[in-house]
């Protein structure tokens, strides 16, 4: 189903993690367009010492991908090479691509001819899929003479989802009104040409969907053979900042700050407990980063529990999340987290996971009851390199007068399974409090 060539090097693009081993890529038309052809080339590489095999399925467009009359192809990827999977010029629908974390990916519709590079192409991970109910934009939308706009959108759920679409000027009016669309389960969906042979420009498409799902547009110039990607607008809540400033607290949250250098154990200081006080009230998230420098593990026991974050309400009856590291020779990050629970009731998520020392962690913990999803990311320079998942154990949390936040950090080193975790830092700590 796939014609496969070795490259020696990635296509000009750069290059996209898969961090939970499936991926998608959408695979739109035209394969012709101005006297100019297009074919989607999607670039492997493998980044392991070793071969990794990709399974790669075709789900066609606008039908159930959770349906597989087919079984998947596989291609196998050489250490330190790169493959290049080609679905064909008439296929169209979703491209599937599984296999493990060390594989890159990235997709383009390339051209052929002369001045012909091609178009970059969404690679969907875990890390872009919008989520379901949220609201996106593509903007900067137009059609004319031999120029359209197509739409599409994928449902990455494995459930049936409702999509709607609406089209907005500069000026802020609407053109029509709101289109809904029905998408089967882990599917695409193409919506060609959507003016209709009118002439807009600089128009607004918002897109929002029962289920998580992506979105994006081509822009086609049919006299010149010119293509553009239109991918999800920015988001103005972003938490990045500027040199100086500390992290951006999202609205209607309440945040918490300890800047630079937490606690960095030592034999007389070996644990530090930091106490946030947050207003009465009943909660739905809690959302905490921190960087942590590993120096070593305890030689008394370097496959004991070296702890990362201990994150309660006052006591450990009543735990948002508990991260700790074993290091040589169980390599592992693990999770533990639950209200009103004994901590051997408490819920225990265990990943492999090779702490280096001489490096520095950054720690994204979400603890959020609203949309049922915990996780604590683990990144290595910018890079998720571990991700730990679950789900919360009640409805939502509440802090009465007089109940805190507690976060721990070390251990005393008075239980052998529990390791000091001296010259470690842990710095810039920053946690978030939403309803």
């Amino acid at each position: 189903m796939f014609r496969r060539t070795l490259a020696l090097c990635l296509l000009a693009f750069a290059a996209i993690a898969a961090h939970a081993g499936t991926v998608y890529v959408p695979v739109p038309g035209p394969s012709s367009l101005g006297g100019a052809s297009y074919e989607v080339q999607v670039s492997v590489t493998n980044t392991a010492p070793d071969a990794r095999d990709v399974k790669t399925a075709l789900l066609a467009l606008d039908t159930d991908g959770t349906q597989r009359p087919t079984p998947p192809s596989t291609v196998q990827v050489q250490a330190g090479r790169s493959v290049v999977a080609k679905p064909g010029a008439s296929f169209r629908g979703l491209l599937e691509l599984s296999g493990g974390p060390e594989l890159r990916y990235t997709a383009r519709l390339a051209g052929t001819g002369p001045g012909r590079l091609g178009v970059y192409l969404p690679v969907i991970t875990s890390d872009d899929l919008i989520k379901a109910g949220q609201t996106t934009a593509l903007q900067g939308l137009l059609s004319g003479v031999g120029r359209a706009t197509d739409l599409t959108l994928v449902n990455v759920a494995q459930v049936a989802s409702q999509c709607t679409v609406s089209l907005t000027r500069a000026d802020g009016t609407l053109i029509g009104s709101a289109a809904t669309f029905n998408l089967p389960p882990l599917s695409q969906k193409t919506i060609g040409n959507i003016f209709t042979n009118a002439d807009f420009s600089e128009v607004r498409a918002a897109v929002s969907c029962t289920r998580e799902f992506f979105t994006f547009a081509l822009l086609t110039d049919a006299a010149t053979g010119e293509i553009s990607y239109v991918g999800p607008g920015g988001s103005g809540e972003s938490l990045l900042r500027l040199p100086g400033e500390g992290p951006a607290c999202p609205p209607l949250a309440a945040c918490f700050d300890v800047r630079g250098i937490v606690h960095q154990p030592t034999t007389a200081l070996p644990v530090k407990r930091v106490i946030f006080t947050p207003v009465p009230g009943t909660y739905n998230k809690i959302h905490m980063t921190m960087d942590v420098f590993v120096s070593g593990f305890w030689p008394t026991n370097p496959t004991g529990l070296h702890m990362l974050f201990w994150l309660v309400k006052d006591k450990n009856v009543n735990m948002f999340g508990y991260g700790t590291f074993r290091g040589p020779d169980s390599n592992q990050a693990i999770l533990r987290h639950g209200i009103g629970l004994t901590h051997p009731q408490k819920i225990k998520v265990v990943q492999p996971f090779t702490a280096v020392p001489g490096k520095t962690y950054h720690l994204d913990y979400t603890y959020d009851t609203a949309t049922n999803f915990v996780e604590l990311a683990i990144s290595d320079n910018g890079t998720v390199v571990q991700r730990l998942t679950s789900s919360p154990n009640v409805g939502n949390f509440a802090f009465k007068n007089g109940e805190n936040i507690v976060i721990d950090m070390g251990f005393p080193g008075t239980n052998p399974d529990e390791a000091p975790t001296f010259g470690w830092i842990y710095r810039d700590l920053h946690l978030e409090l939403s309803k």
